[in-house]
């Protein structure tokens, strides 16, 4: 793990312990009522099994097919280049839900014969139905990098061609710009490979911090913080947002790399979203928590929920202000005042999601002592589980492209899967809350 700049201060473990408590909405669980639609009177129905999945499928423009086969060439040149760009395209390819990536063990095709190029004839006979091939050299102390797209069934010509100049630290960056674009070729919406996640997690005894962590897996780094007890990660203009518990005792918002507070307010700020050019901010006053919403440098502040608990508020694309409230009795979905979710008793953390089947909220769902991700769209309806019989699941995040969910899982990590909760990678020993994508 990175180090980072020494932190400073240490908020009273109770105040820590309370504003916990708010926010993760901490009430006895209500006994679950018979399946089905909306229970009369506004009470929850059990929540959905999971479908039982087949496989997973890409949606082309014009409709869906199989997992699309690739085989990623090795890259003449410098052996760590080689390997960056098999590795991270590889599991680019393979996180993404889209492709199957062949074991080069399987490769019959003379490369050095090849060049860059490819017979088809060779490639089909492992299965290939598109090939990355690649090419590097150095140029002064930048690595030139040439990438190629080959459909098997389009013939020797590269369908996709891109060239990239770079550090030699950078390489892992341009073959992210050049799966997205491989994406782009059969989808028609670029895909999220490059982009980071940012979620708070516990440090030490009563002690929080956030963290960053590429798309990937990989760059797993603590960001610089105010306080010792940081919560509530979310990205807004110019960086990270966050809540930062003072010595003083009050909660207050910061941003990354800025020593001071984006706004003060009276009572305890601990939640924060952007969207829209607005952001929405979560403040505990007198035993109640509630959402506000102005602009983003905190100005224009306008209060948006009366009293209970409200947390947990996120912008859809629309502008549409999603969170989580218990002014029904338990913890549940709203979305601009009204109830979202209408399906089990304890529901909460909503994302948006611009799935390209169709706009969609994740959240995550309490069944018995365990939790599970959940998606439904926005008026509640088409409610489906996306995790089940895997542990306890937490905290969703939605990629950017709208085609990934990361979530936390008692597994023993941190989890990648498509939306309909297929293809679940392992992709990094790490755990948290409040995890959030950026771009989204």
């Amino acid at each position: 793990m990175l180090e980072v700049t020494r932190l400073r201060t240490l908020a009273p473990l109770g105040l820590l312990a309370a504003v916990s408590a708010a926010l993760t909405l901490a009430m006895p669980a209500v006994a679950q009522q018979p399946a089905g639609g909306p229970a009369p009177g506004g009470a929850a129905s059990a929540l959905p099994a999971a479908t039982a999945g087949g496989s997973p499928m890409i949606m082309v423009q014009g409709g869906s097919r199989a997992l699309f086969k690739i085989a990623i060439a090795p890259v003449p040149g410098d052996a760590a280049v080689s390997s960056t760009v098999t590795e991270t395209a590889g599991r680019d390819f393979t996180l993404s839900s889209m492709f199957q990536v062949l074991d080069p063990k399987s490769f019959t095709a003379n490369l050095e014969k090849e060049g860059l190029s490819i017979e088809p004839s060779s490639w089909r006979t492992v299965g290939a139905e598109g090939v990355i091939k690649g090419l590097s050299s150095m140029r002064g102390a930048n690595v030139h990098l040439e990438l190629r797209l080959y459909v098997v069934s389009r013939g020797s010509d590269a369908v996709l061609k891109k060239e990239y100049d770079v550090a030699p630290n950078a390489v892992r960056g341009a073959v992210h710009q050049f799966a997205n674009e491989v994406v782009k070729y059969f989808t028609g919406t670029a895909g999220s490979f490059g982009s980071r996640l940012v979620f708070s997690a516990t440090t030490g005894r009563g002690q929080k911090g956030i963290f960053s962590i590429d798309s990937d897996g990989q760059g797993l780094g603590r960001l610089p913080a105010v306080s010792n007890v940081a919560l509530a990660p979310a990205v807004g203009p110019g960086g990270v947002h966050y809540a930062a518990g003072l010595a003083d005792g009050s909660y207050q918002l910061f941003k990354v790399g800025n020593p001071a507070a984006v706004m003060k307010h009276a009572g305890l700020v601990f939640g924060v979203a952007f969207g829209g050019g607005k952001m929405a901010l979560v403040i505990s006053q007198n035993g109640a928590s509630d959402i506000y919403t102005g602009a983003p440098d905190g100005s224009g502040l306008t209060k948006v929920t009366n009293g209970g608990l409200n947390t947990h508020p996120a912008f859809g694309p629309g502008g549409q202000l999603a969170y989580v409230s218990n002014q029904g009795g338990n913890p549940q979905i709203y979305v601009d005042g009204k109830r979202a979710s209408f399906r089990g008793t304890y529901n909460m953390a909503p994302v948006w999601c611009n799935d390209p089947e169709g706009l969609k909220i994740l959240f995550m769902g309490r069944d018995g002592g365990s939790w599970d991700i959940f998606s439904s769209d926005p008026g509640g309806s088409s409610m489906k589980r996306l995790t089940q019989d895997q542990g306890s699941n937490t905290y969703p995040a939605c990629s950017p492209d709208g085609r990934s969910v990361a979530f936390f899982s008692t597994r023993g990590g941190l989890y990648l899967a498509n939306m309909q909760g297929q293809n679940q990678q392992k992709i990094a020993s790490v755990t948290g809350e409040s995890l959030r994508w950026e771009g989204n």
